[in-house]
């Protein structure tokens, strides 16, 4: 067995071999990616400042720590690969500086962008209701996604927002990491006109240019309404609920002609466009 004096003269004799292998610095820093978002490498670059201030990159095979443990592993070149989703840091000491740097591992699954619905042109930029799922169907919090859009005419990107353009459908492609998911935007505008009074304030009329139009019609209780679409018989509605919607396209000027919210609530006369909205849609 080794004596206590041969066992420190051996980790002296180690320690000296190890520190030959790269430059003792002034100074250094680490630089990592944000985050990662798969289990490819990322390369930890150390940046080394001499006395003079000046800086340098560091090729040499560096002896970094990963913290958590199981949270990532260092490759031989200096790359750290995440090996399940969280945050924690790298860490290097040389000579008497020990310097950290973040580490961010989201490891993506799955993208899902099936709450995105439709927009309303005159919003603005918004950002997209998309999540990011990791193993287990964890949610996975400050992963930025990539946009792109197949219709920038409709619909285009702005870094991680979306800008509605005009009224029509844009497909839309999210992107965290090596995944992807493709989903559907309608952009519509909400149509304002004048709520015009017929048969004694009972009904309402809308005038309205070509084009295709939704009329939604919310109640605060069941009633039968019916609306009748000028130049358009085809697309007439009538039905009994609390919500009603019904969408036509008009080919030529027309409008549309339904019952008075007021007058089927509470038999009055006074025209309100309360609960009603009106729309072009794709």
């Amino acid at each position: 067995m080794l004596t206590q004096k041969c066992q420190r003269i051996l980790l002296a004799a180690f320690a000296l071999v190890a520190c030959s292998k790269y430059e003792i610095p002034e100074d250094f820093r680490l630089e990592l990616a944000d985050t990662i978002l798969s289990t490819d490498p990322a390369k930890v670059t150390v940046r080394l400042v001499d006395v003079d201030h000046k800086v340098t990159t560091g090729q040499a095979e560096y002896p970094f720590q990963v913290m958590p443990e199981g949270l990532g592993k260092m490759g031989p070149v200096g790359t750290v690969t995440c090996l399940r989703s969280g945050d924690g840091t790298v860490k290097l000491t040389l000579g008497k500086n020990t310097r950290n740097v973040p580490l961010k591992c989201r490891l993506v699954e799955k993208v899902d962008a099936s709450n995105v619905g439709r927009v309303e042109l005159m919003q603005g930029a918004f950002k997209p209701n998309v999540q990011v799922f990791g193993k287990g169907g964890q949610l996975l919090d400050g992963v930025d996604l990539g946009l792109s859009s197949k219709n920038t005419g409709v619909l285009y990107p702005h870094g991680s927002e979306l800008v509605p353009k005009e009224v029509g459908t844009a497909t839309v492609i999210a992107r965290a990491g090596q995944v992807s998911r493709e989903f559907t935007v309608d952009v519509v505008r909400k149509v304002v006109v004048e709520a015009l009074p017929l048969e004694q304030n009972k009904k309402i009329f809308f005038s309205l240019e070509p084009g295709k139009y939704e009329l939604r019609v919310v109640l605060p209780e069941a009633k039968r309404l019916t609306a009748e679409w000028r130049s358009a018989p085809y697309c007439n509605y009538g039905a009994t609920a609390t919500e009603h919607v019904s969408v036509c396209v008009l080919r030529a000027k027309g409008g549309v002609v339904f019952d008075s919210p007021s007058y089927l609530i509470s038999s009055s006369t006074e025209i309100s466009t309360n609960g009603v909205t009106l729309y072009e849609v794709p």
